[in-house]
């Protein structure tokens, strides 16, 4: 979509000059408010709050005393890169790094516009370049509100600011089409699996062409090498992931870890919800291996590898791998060969495993549409937002 502007009678401006930093602080103990909202619950990408924090049962920090209001634009300072605008729906406390930002008068900048101007690479791009601090980098709210930018006039920004929303909230109707969708997909599969086992199960290591293989982690690199390492964020909920790679020395430790298309992966150690995570690395390169952070599995000659990774995708494998995962539940846990070997895996033919797979890529099928609706959608905002306030500096 190509947006006609006249830019012409825009206003070139200093961010702190029309945005307003609040800083209404509160005990947590007493405000009577009851959420509160740490970096991680504000999400990159996205203007949307699904997560937050219970005052006076989560862990809360002693620096969390800034109140927040509907309506308000919260933007986290620390680690820039991440991208994290959005703008709560209820009132709250956040930390001393999570900037509480509205406009200093409407008649000049529509609250409403904030976001997007929050939102644009060329900004991001400024708060980044100025970031302080290596390890875990911010930006002070003097150099923040030194950004300049070309302000349109109210009505326009009423304009574009309708269009923008009207793109966010089929952003957010299609997200939230494909977690229905997944919802659906993972209760018919439970139901599906459950019926298989109830046929007859036998030990998961039966199903095993030879011990799961074990691979080789070293440190990352910032030059590129040419060759790679699987990082943990590769099996995500759905399965393999494509793009989570990291840049390893070369070794003939690492290639012995070559990955090839079609090995199934299982995370050995992750955090409770992600530990036992499976996929099957479908690309058609010799330049990535596995970490031994995660285990190969190489199936006997009558077991799909598509089927196994439903199986243990399925809550019934997801139940095991928490209920045998060793470890603590507030950091990494892992499983083992011997506890992945116990699995009750289903005993069916080759047919049945092939109708299952078929019937569960219907449901891929649509979850993949959805992603790429999701995906034409972040790009139609990221263009209009480049047309409205530039490119990268």
């Amino acid at each position: 979509m190509s947006l006609t502007l006249d830019k012409s009678g825009w206003k070139r401006v200093a961010l702190g000059d029309v945005i307003r930093h609040v800083t209404d602080r509160v005990d947590p103990a007493t405000s009577g408010l009851e959420r509160f909202l740490a970096g991680e619950h504000i999400p990159s990408n996205s203007l949307h709050i699904k997560e937050w924090g219970v005052i006076g049962r989560d862990p809360i920090g002693p620096m969390f005393y800034k109140r927040f209001r509907p309506g308000h634009v919260l933007y986290v300072s620390r680690r820039s890169y991440l991208r994290k605008t959005a703008v709560p729906e209820f009132e709250g406390i956040t930390g001393e790094k999570t900037f509480v930002l509205e406009t200093r008068d409407p008649s000049i900048l529509l609250q409403e516009f904030m976001p997007f101007l929050l939102s644009a690479e060329v900004f991001h791009s400024y708060a980044v370049d100025n970031s302080r601090g290596s390890v875990n980098p911010y930006i002070n709210w003097t150099d923040l509100a030194n950004y300049q930018f070309d302000l349109p006039p109210v009505d326009e920004q009423k304009r574009l600011a309708d269009l923008l929303w009207a793109v966010e909230r089929h952003r957010l109707s299609v997200a939230s089409q494909r977690e229905a969708l997944r919802a659906v997909r993972m209760r018919w599969l439970s139901t599906a699996i459950d019926g298989l086992l109830a046929e007859g199960t036998a030990p998961f290591e039966e199903t095993w062409a030879r011990s799961p293989e074990s691979g080789w982690s070293t440190p990352p690199v910032d030059n590129a090498t040419g060759r790679y390492v699987l990082s943990l964020a590769a099996l995500g909920p759905d399965g393999y992931r494509r793009g989570q790679l990291k840049n390893v020395p070369d070794s003939p430790e690492l290639r012995s870890a070559t990955l090839a298309a079609g090995d199934l992966l299982v995370s050995r150690a992750n955090t409770v919800d992600a530990v036992g995570r499976a996929g099957i690395f479908d690309e058609r390169r010799e330049d990535v291996s596995f970490p031994d952070t995660m285990m190969r599995l190489r199936l006997v000659d009558g077991i799909r590898p598509k089927f196994a990774e439903a199986v243990l995708s399925s809550p019934h494998g997801r139940a095991h791998m928490r209920r045998t995962a060793a470890g603590s539940a507030t950091s990494m846990v892992k499983i083992n060969r011997r506890s992945l070997a116990k699995l009750a895996f289903p005993v069916v033919s080759i047919d049945r495993q092939e109708q299952l797979l078929g019937e569960l890529s219907g449901f891929d099928s649509g979850v993949t549409s959805l992603d790429s609706l999701l995906v034409e959608t972040r790009a139609l905002n990221s263009s209009l937002l480049a047309q409205i306030f530039g490119g990268p500096r």
